[in-house]
């Protein structure tokens, strides 16, 4: 990737990116064969993961590549709605599905990422490969049906949020703290401030929605990215929307071009940060994160990102990225640095499998 047009703080982020990339082909640990029971749209948690595995030097094998638009389309959206249905408490066609791939590849791990397998499924699983059956939950707890991340079948759990830890823990579960990531390969410096918005990237849920919309209102530009909008959006919200699904480079590019990117957490989500604390920061956008004390474990708040946790505080933080942009740069640039320092996919996969060696 070329420096050309970042300054020099930009061009250091960039060739540490480099460097870390170039090293993600060295096998860190012996070869594994791991079973993601997933598809992996574009950019995804499951695309994340298996792309970084194989750099590792690992076999992985998934339920396919589809893209983000072909996956939510409306015709495979209604199809697996339908074999949810007709399947009931049975297990399903995907389950068969898994259980087919995993004779033919024999895992030596499976590795679910957000995913919830039959009960039975898991059981099975167990006989492929006992005592390596991997749960990394990367969504709220409260999206966890039945008994998902309470499954006694899965022999590790982790999950971003320290409450859901200790409360898997109280029910004898094998939990541990693991964070979201960021992937270095395009989540890296790319641009450098080239607009006044505010760039607000991922599900148009409720509470963006009405931040969003009181921003514009309080004369902020703000630009939304994201898919299709639910049918029930506020008007003023749909206006923000640029009718974009940004992905890899596309999206690190938005994070830096924008004054500031705002990221907010949806009202079911605990002490956890999601995928975009860590991407907009191995991006090098400016980030403005809501505040909570999961923050302060990754980031230090004032000079890596910066935290608020009012409306008055959030605008005060975008007017001062508008006055002070050279103070705001080094916010964004030692933001990059902490992301590849801590917090690539490689170094939270790297947990997990010495966890289970």
């Amino acid at each position: 990737m070329s420096s050309e047009g970042l300054d020099e703080r930009a061009a250091t982020a960039v060739a540490g990116s480099q460097k870390f990339i170039a090293g993600m082909g060295e096998k860190t640990l012996k070869t594994v064969r791991i079973l993601i029971p997933a598809p992996t749209p574009e950019d995804t948690f499951s695309d994340n993961v298996a792309v970084t595995l194989r750099a590792m030097g690992h076999a992985v094998t998934t339920l396919g590549e589809v893209t983000h638009a072909a996956y939510w389309s409306l015709g495979r959206r209604l199809l697996r709605m339908a074999r949810s249905y007709l399947a009931g408490d049975r297990p399903g066609a995907e389950d068969r599905r898994v259980l087919r791939l995993a004779r033919e590849f024999r895992p030596d791990v499976v590795l679910a990422l957000t995913g919830q397998l039959h009960p039975e499924t898991l059981a099975e699983l167990g006989k492929h490969c006992p005592g390596r059956r991997v749960l990394w939950w990367g969504d709220a707890a409260a999206n966890s049906r039945r008994w998902g991340l309470l499954d006694p079948g899965w022999d590790f759990v982790y999950s971003k949020d320290a409450t859901t830890v200790r409360k898997l823990r109280l029910a004898g579960r094998n939990a541990f703290l693991l964070h979201e990531a960021m992937n270095p390969l395009w989540h890296r410096p790319l641009a450098r401030r080239s607009n006044d918005e505010i760039a607000v990237v991922g599900n148009s849920y409720a509470f963006r929605q009405a931040v969003a919309v009181r921003l514009a209102q309080s004369g902020v530009s703000v630009r939304c990215y994201g898919g299709r909008p639910p049918a029930w959006s506020d008007p003023r919200y749909l206006a923000l929307h640029a009718g974009r699904y940004v992905v890899r480079e596309e999206k690190s590019r938005v994070f830096g071009e924008a004054l500031a990117c705002l990221n907010t957490f949806q009202l079911a989500e605990g002490d956890a940060l999601n995928c975009r604390a860590f991407e907009i920061a191995g991006a090098g956008g400016l980030q403005l994160i809501e505040d909570r004390p999961a923050v302060r474990f990754c980031f230090e708040p004032g000079k890596e990102v910066i935290a608020f946790s009012t409306y008055d505080e959030l605008l005060e933080a975008i007017r001062w990225a508008q006055r002070c942009p050279a103070e705001a740069d080094a916010v964004r640039q030692a933001g990059a640095r902490r992301a590849l320092a801590e917090h690539t996919y490689q170094h939270r996969l790297e947990t997990i499998l010495q966890n289970l060696a």
